[in-house]
């Protein structure tokens, strides 16, 4: 098995290049040493109710519905589907029902948990005419119909739990919109969003100058890594813009890493830590900083390409996600 896009980096090549990257005020050589911080308090606000402006419910009848971009994350899989609206202002909110077509071009009822994604939530909305809203659909790979020890019993629930055309029912009598070229397992559980737009996050698009989120971030990680030992690799934090960026606040980091996604009661390695502050010194203009981290990674006796994630927790990154090949 190979990580995609990853070349592998002998230790003493990933530190010089690492050493040459950094900024020189950081106590251990141009990195911040690792400290295992408590990390402080956090209070995040997300807005999951939105007062909307009077509009009938949008009808299946002026809406064109069309596949979007999906994503996967730690064994869970985001199939999106479109909604444009071609009629007059509508709402379009609410947890709709779901059917999936069979072999025989028979619809079949799809059992369903109504209380949003891995992926996150929407937002109900009143869609103008040539707007476009969103449902998420989030499936996974983690459990027991999908994870047995015959290969052929896995395929074969797969091949019983898989639709290539669903049609969702839209509430408040909006009628059914189908959707084809879709692959929804749905083996291991279905989850949905309900209809809508996705929350606005202030910071995403255009962090402010000088702030922490305003900062970009690498990692120097190794191709290939053994279950149930440390992984000790370095992060740089670079500032692309004219103004300087201090750590204050100093904010929390996370690092995770699912080992094994597609073994029967594997989870992620997720831990949060307060970033060593007081050893790094602020990132100057189009500079950069860089900080030692570590992660126990947990035994596993299947070789598996491990999802690997690390981000500043401001809400807006940034963030860093890459495929490491962990041997048993």
């Amino acid at each position: 098995m190979k990580a995609l896009g990853l070349v592998r980096i002998a230790g003493a090549t990933v530190a010089s290049l690492v050493l040459s990257s950094c900024g020189t005020a950081a106590p251990s050589g141009g990195v911040v040493p690792w400290a295992a911080l408590t990390a402080s308090p956090t209070t995040t606000t997300t807005t999951t109710t939105t007062t909307l402006a009077p509009a009938a419910p949008c009808h299946s009848s002026h809406l064109e519905t069309r596949l979007g971009r999906g994503g996967a994350g730690l064994g869970n899989e985001l199939t999106v589907v479109v909604f444009t609206n071609t009629g007059p202002l509508c709402q379009l909110s609410g947890y709709p029902d779901l059917e999936g077509q069979t072999g025989t071009r028979q619809w079949r009822p799809l059992r369903v948990r109504k209380d949003g994604t891995y992926f996150g939530g929407l937002n109900g909305t009143d869609l103008a005419t040539g707007r476009s809203g969103l449902l998420l659909l989030g499936t996974s790979v983690g459990c027991n119909a999908l994870n047995s020890p015959s290969q052929s019993q896995n395929l074969a629930n797969e091949r019983l739990a898989t639709y290539n055309t669903i049609r969702v029912l839209l509430p408040h009598g909006g009628g059914g919109a189908g959707v084809t070229g879709v692959h929804l397992d749905v083996a291991c559980g279905l989850d949905e969003s309900q209809l809508g737009v996705r929350p606005p996050t202030p910071g995403v698009v255009e962090p402010r100058p000088g702030s922490v989120a305003s900062l970009t971030a690498t990692a120097s990680l190794p191709t290939t890594l053994s279950a149930g030992t440390t992984l000790s690799y370095v992060v740089t934090l670079h500032n692309p813009t004219a103004t300087e960026v201090a750590f204050t606040p100093c904010p929390n980091f996370t690092e995770a890493i699912f080992v094994a996604p597609n073994v029967k009661g594997a989870k992620p390695e997720v831990r949060t830590f307060a970033l060593n502050c007081a050893r790094a010194a602020p990132v100057a203009a189009h500079g950069s900083e860089c900080f030692a981290m570590k992660l126990v990674l947990p035994p596993s006796n299947h070789a598996s390409l491990a999802k690997f994630a690390w981000s500043l927790d401001t809400g807006s990154g940034p963030y860093i996600g890459r495929a490491i090949e962990v041997e048993p």
